[in-house]
This record gives C-alpha cells, structure tokens and sequence, in this order.
C-alpha cells in the first residue's frame, strides 16, 4: 500500500515511490521556514482559536462571511493544518482522500484539479495506491474525514460496509447516489457514440477498435456507446476489428502490431478508448510504414496533456478531466460537512480535432 499526502507541497510515505513534477510548486508558493499555527491565524484574524477550528472544518455555527474571511486568510498565511491532529478536533482530521489502484495517464490533471480545490475549501488531501482490502481498513482507522474512489477492484461488499458506516465516499467509476455518497462521472456511453459520429462523417467505414477494461465503467461504457453506434449507423463492428487495450499504451502498440502483422486489411480509421492507447497505436502504425492520418485516421479519447504535442497532434474526445477532479472535492465537501446528500453527475464530452484524422479519398 502506497500514500502520498499533499499539502503545498508534497510529503511521501511509501513501500513504493512515485513523484510528480507537477507539484512542484514556484518559489512564491512554497511554505515559509516559520510554521503558521491555528493559534497564529486566530490572533490575525481576531478570534478564538476554536472559531478558526470551526471555520477551517466546516464545523459549527459561523456566517458564511466570517467562515469564508477565515479561510481566505488562512490560505494567505499558508496554514497547513496539523495532519497528526494536535490542532483539530476528534470529530475531523481535516483531510480527503483520493484512492485509486494506479497512477497513470490522465490521473495527473484529475489529482491536480482535486488539490486545488481542496486547498480552496480547507482541506488537506492524501493519495492511497493500495488494493481493495485496504481501503475499508484505512476509512474504519478515521484517516480521512470523506474519500474520492476510483477503484475497479471495489466490490459490492465494500460498498455496503461504507454505507453502513455512513461514510461520505463520491465514486468517479460507478453510478451511485445515496445519503452519503455521489457519482461524478464522465458521460462515457454518449462519446462512445460521438466518437462513431465522427469517424463515419469523414467517410470511414472500416474502423479498428481499441477498448479499454471492459470491468470499468468508463471502458465499459465508452465501447458500448460506440457500438450501439456504428450498428445503428449500418457498419456494425467486425469482432477481428476489436482489440483489448486495457488503456495501456504499450498493450496498444502490440496488439496493433500483431494485428497488421496477420495480414488484416488496413483500417481506415481507428478509435481508442483512451489517449495512451492511440499513442501506442499510432507508433505501431508508423513503425510498420503508414502514415497518420494519410493512410489511417486515429482518434482518442480523454485530452491529456501530452495529446496537443504529440506528432500528429491528437485529435480526440476530452473528457474535462479538470472538472470532474474539481467537482468530486466540492461535492465531497458537501457530504463531510452534511449540507447536502448524494447525487450523480454526468460530464459531456467535447470533441477537440487536430491532425491525426482527415476525410477519406472517396
């Protein structure tokens, strides 16, 4: 099991290390040799120490006024609250926590928007890579005070023992909405279809398909809502044109590889179910001598970062990433500090075209 805790900048406890250059923070923004205290942000602000508690957790009776001046100032004064819990309250620990079983792709621009928008409610916020056991024993051990799941190896049974704790927990990979718990999701069915929209507009027929976990809800979805698609446009999917990815980028470059190499005629266009795997597609292609999009279109799905550099430059699904990380923490704001109860949310996706697709010669 592996954590990361991020406060302004980035502390490592772990059996394995990862590290993010993306946290590391201008000189400007980097903490002060002197540590602020709640004691410090009291006396600056002119009240007790348990107002300041009260406004930094969301506990209390406060005017919005006086909780968001106290915020503010805090946040100018760089106070980090006191992880260990000298300064809080047993009620809170004034962390979230994201869980998740890997790190890779897009989960950078989803952590980034997460710990922005914890840092502007007040939270703190720990990353746990860790396998399904461990996440019910790390909640029951009142690490954090809610947690934003993207777990596939999540079972029912984990979810009924969250409900039974009445746990605030929002889910990124599977409709759920009770008294506690949210779903913000992508609208993975609808791009699936937008994406067979597309391809078919510009004249291709013979698509090559790359999925991603079909146990997710994401690969799930988005490689249903692209072949409900293609059926109902009269061009249902070949099962020798449907390659499993697993939205990795080096399965992708060797299934396409294998795939050419069988001698299978030549797709006029491809869809990935994520942006890594048509990077993994498009090498293969290259390597064996075609062209992107000359000989063969290639579409993504998700819009990371690297999609707008890489050559050609990836025309793709975005899937607004940014805003599912920045409405999990608010929403699970919403839930520790029980202002509101769970809902689910849907993201659309929008479709961003580059170079890696053209129109078929007719």
């Amino acid at each position: 099991m592996t954590f990361i805790s991020l406060a302004r900048s980035m502390v490592i406890d772990c059996t394995k290390t990862f590290w993010y250059n993306k946290f590391t923070l201008p000189e400007k923004e980097k903490i002060t040799l002197k540590r602020i205290t709640i004691k410090d942000v009291a006396k600056e602000a002119g009240v007790s120490i348990t107002t300041v508690s009260h406004a930094l957790s969301g506990q209390g009776v406060l005017k919005q006024e006086t909780r968001d001046r106290i915020v503010e100032l805090a946040r100018k004064m760089q106070y980090i609250p006191d992880w260990n819990g000298q300064n809080l309250k047993a009620s809170g620990t004034g962390m979230l926590g994201f869980f998740t079983s890997s790190i890779s792709g897009f989960y950078g621009i989803l952590i980034d928007a997460m710990y922005n928008e914890c840092k502007a409610s007040g939270y703190g916020m720990e990353i746990f890579i860790l396998d399904d056991g461990d996440l019910i024993r790390l909640l029951m051990g009142n690490r954090v005070d809610g947690a934003v799941i993207l777990h596939s190896g999540l079972k029912e049974e984990h979810e009924q023992r969250l409900r039974d704790m009445e746990f605030p927990v929002v889910y990124l990979d599977r409709e759920i909405h009770e008294k506690c718990a949210s779903s913000v999701l992508f609208a993975s069915y609808e791009s699936g279809r937008l994406a067979a929209d597309y391809l078919y507009s510009l004249g291709h027929r013979r698509i090559l398909e790359l999925c991603g976990i079909d146990y997710t809800y994401d690969g799930e979805m988005r490689q249903k809502g692209f072949e409900d698609r293609m059926r109902e446009i009269g061009c249902p999917m070949d099962p020798d044109h449907i390659l499993k990815c697993y939205f990795d980028r080096q399965r992708a470059y060797d299934e396409t590889s294998a795939f050419i190499k069988r001698g299978m005629p030549l797709p006029d266009a491809v869809f990935a179910a994520n942006d890594d795997s048509a990077f993994g597609c498009i090498k293969a292609l290259q390597e064996a001598g075609y062209s992107v999009p000359g000989d063969v279109s290639v579409l993504g799905c998700d819009d990371i970062e690297l999609s707008q550099w890489y050559s050609p430059a990836l025309t793709t699904i975005r899937t607004r990433i940014r805003e599912q990380g920045r409405l999990s923490v608010k929403e699970l704001v919403g839930l520790v500090r029980k202002e509101k109860t769970g809902e689910i949310y849907s993201i659309a996706g929008e479709l961003i075209e580059r170079s890696s697709c053209r129109r078929k010669d007719m």
